[in-house]
């Protein structure tokens, strides 16, 4: 299966997955993303796995905005998404790497955005 596309959806994204350093190192946490999601949807890091849930649903159909980081190391693509979490809607950007041409997507980063 191919490498993910502008404008079609993430190739794989029933398989996507993340870590969970991720969560609590960079997307939650305070030097990272952490006060843009508790400004935006009131959430902590205790709240990651249903974060998780909400962007892994949202990007089943998402169309991908951009790829790059075309190299040996794979792919590098960003998906927006429209989140609702705890009664509040935002768009939320999300960026997903690629390994190789086999690999399911691996969340790299989300954030709420304007």
């Amino acid at each position: 299966m191919p490498y993910p596309e502008t404008g079609q959806p993430l190739p794989r994204a029933a398989d996507a997955h993340a870590t969970a350093d991720k969560w609590q190192g960079w997307i939650l946490a305070a030097p990272g993303h952490g006060r843009e999601w508790a400004r935006v949807f009131d959430v902590g890091p205790d709240d990651s796995e249903g974060i998780w849930q909400a962007i892994a649903a949202a990007v089943l159909d998402a169309p991908v905005s951009t790829v790059r980081d075309r190299s040996p190391h794979g792919v590098v693509c960003s998906v927006g998404v429209e989140l609702t979490i705890n009664d509040r809607t935002a768009h939320v950007a999300t960026a997903w790497h690629y390994a190789d041409e086999e690999g399911s997507p691996r969340l790299v980063t989300a954030y709420p955005s304007p």
